[in-house]
């Protein structure tokens, strides 16, 4: 069996499961439960890790590193708006990437002026 690179990790749990998309400690957390299941301890009050096994796990610094250069590429934007914001993605580039219209298209959802629109400026 063929021993997977990080980067081939990162884009699999990025593909599988969007919503590690949103946060790089999710993100690192998946891989290892994934990739690494004999470090990884699962408890009644939580998952743990110990301490000797950090040597031998991907580091958090890498995947971020990794699923920022796939972002770069247009590829595994984050779910999430507030994140892509946060994170500097165009809201358009983010949306057309997602499948969803620009963001022009949804600010006014109908295309005839409503009386709102229309009504006089008024000073007050």
């Amino acid at each position: 069996m063929k021993i997977k690179t990080i980067k081939e990790m990162v884009e699999e749990v990025l593909r599988e499961v969007p919503n590690t998309r949103n946060s790089d400690i999710d993100l690192t957390i998946e891989i290892w439960k994934k990739y690494f299941p004999d470090k990884v301890i699962i408890g009644k009050r939580g998952d743990a890790i110990y301490l000797r096994h950090l040597h031998s796990l991907p580091r958090e610094d890498n995947v971020k590193r990794i699923r920022a250069q796939f972002n770069s590429e247009e590829k595994y934007y984050p779910t999430d708006p507030k994140v892509a914001k946060a994170r500097g993605i165009e809201e358009d580039k983010w949306r057309a990437v997602l499948g969803y219209p620009p963001k022009e298209v949804t600010q006014y959802p109908t295309k005839r002026p409503s009386y709102m629109d229309t009504r006089p400026k008024t000073l007050f």
